[in-house]
Parts: structure tokens; sequence; C-alpha cells
């Protein structure tokens, strides 16, 4: 028994486990962090279910985190049946680490005297950053996280669809509960919170994907290949209103090495035409794999 759980903590597995709870410990701490120094000191609310709790706070001095672990039992009973076991795991672990953690780091850090719109954006990324990391370590603080996942499994509702309700409920109540600038200051940093949660998902350092479509595909394919040691792929188009036959170059580049990227074509065909989007996740040599 002993060496079989000494191959296990040796195994990749139990690496990439333990990094997902470190991932989801450490972005709990900073959620708890931004709600004790930014959030709750400036009578700020949240999205979903905390922002739920916080308003149960304000009125009636009920401990968020005692509202929290509330409200999140009847979700994952309901969400027992419906989602993944190991999303269900890693989310109980988020939730009962930021009812630990809330009151654990309350006091913690004295809150700042700053401009309430400065609370605001800083609170929310902080909050956005935390969750983010949560999520990147694949697990969730419950709430409405678990109800996105169960209606799209029931009602083929999107995640971001109910995640939008369930903030615009929040905003709702902040408006009838509280005044109005309690209300526009959340929405800031509630949009704040999203931008930053989607940075730390997909990643900071986005990659650019690049079609060209041009009369020297080859010449514009061998210099990426020599000059930026980039991979190229081919691939065989027709024009709709030439009806020509084209080869298109496709690649995948870094957003550093993108003004390289445009020089090499302008030089070798400067009627090319090349529209450019945004990659937010690539895997593969050169970029999940080192050269």
């Amino acid at each position: 028994m002993r060496h079989k759980f000494k191959a296990y903590f040796q195994s990749h597995k139990a690496r990439e486990e333990l990094l997902d709870l470190l991932a989801i410990t450490t972005g709990t701490l900073l959620i708890a962090l931004s709600l004790n120094i930014l959030l709750i000191p400036n009578n700020f609310l949240a999205g979903g279910v905390t922002g739920l709790a916080l308003v149960f706070f304000y009125l009636l001095k009920i401990p968020v985190y005692l509202t929290l672990l509330l409200l999140n039992i009847p979700i994952f009973w309901w969400g027992f049946r419906e989602i993944n076991r190991h999303f269900l795991l890693y989310s109980l672990i988020g939730t009962l680490s930021l009812a630990f953690l809330l009151p654990a780091t309350e006091g913690l850090v004295r809150p700042p005297q700053i401009d309430l719109i400065l609370a605001a954006i800083f609170g929310g990324a902080l909050f956005g950053v935390g969750l983010g990391l949560v999520m990147r370590g694949h697990g969730s603080t419950g709430g409405t996280d678990i109800i996105a996942v169960v209606l799209r499994k029931r009602k083929n509702m999107g995640i971001g669809e109910v995640v939008f309700l369930a903030n615009l409920l929040v905003i709702a109540v902040s408006l009838v509960f509280f005044p109005l600038n309690t209300g526009l200051y959340t929405i800031i940093s509630l949009f704040v919170t999203s931008q930053l949660t989607d940075a730390v998902i997909s990643g900071i350092n986005t990659s650019k994907s690049v079609i060209i479509v041009s009369n020297q595909p080859m010449q514009i394919g061998g210099r990426i290949i020599d000059e930026m040691h980039r991979g190229v792929t081919y691939f065989a188009g027709k024009g709709a209103f030439t009806r020509e036959e084209k080869t298109i170059v496709n690649c995948v580049t870094n957003r550093f090495e993108l003004a390289k990227l445009k020089k090499i074509v302008a030089e070798s065909d400067p009627n090319a035409f090349v529209y450019i989007y945004d990659a937010s996740e690539v895997m593969g040599r050169g970029f999940t794999i080192k050269k």
C-alpha cells in the first residue's frame, strides 16, 4: 500500500491534481481578499450567489461565508446527478475553501482609502484573477457555475447566458435596496471581473492566426519557415469571383513576431490579402512544446 501511494504521488496525474488544487485554493484566497479589502468595505456587490450573500450581509448582517454555504447546499444537491463528479468535487473544494478563507482573512489587511472607481476596478480585477485561477484548476466556487452547467444540459442554455442573467439579478436587487451609485459601481466591477477571468483562463499571451491569400504562397511560406522558424500550412482555395485556384497560407505566431510576418508578406507580395485574428489558446510545437 505504501508503494502504491508513493507511485501515485510521483505520477503525472498526481502532479496535475495537486496543481489544480493549488490553483483553486490560491484563487479562492484572492477572491476572499478582494471581498474583504475592496468590495465589502465600499459596500459593493459581486456576481451570482456571492452577490446575493453580500446583499444578505448588508441588509441582515448575516456573515457572507454562512450565506454562501447555505445557498450552495440546494445547488449542489440539484447538480449532484447532473454534472461531472470531478467538477462537482473540485467545486465543493472551491466553495468550502472560500467559506473558510473569508472569515480567516477578515481584518488581515487594512482596507485602503482609495477612490470608489479604483476600488471597483481593482476589486473586480482581483476577484476576476481569483475566479480565473479556480476555473483553470477545473473547479468553481459553486453557485452560478453549477446552475449554469445543469441548465446547459437540461435547457441548452449557454453558460454565458446564465451568468449574465445571474449578474442582472444582482444588479436589479442592488438598484431596489441600495443607492444608485452602488449598482453602477457594481456594473464596473462585474465587467472588470469578467475580462480578467477570461484573460486568466485563456492566457495573457494571446497568439495570432494569420491567413494569407497571395500569388506567391511558396515564397511567403518558405520565408516564414526560414526566417521566423514557424510552421506553415497550405490550403487549397478558389476565388468565388475570379474562379482562380489559390494556395492559401496559414501561420500561427505570437504577437511580438507579427510585425516581422507582415514585413515578409509585404516584401514578397504587396498585393496579398491578409487577415489576422486572435488565437486565445494554442497547443503544439513552438507554443506548448519547446522548439
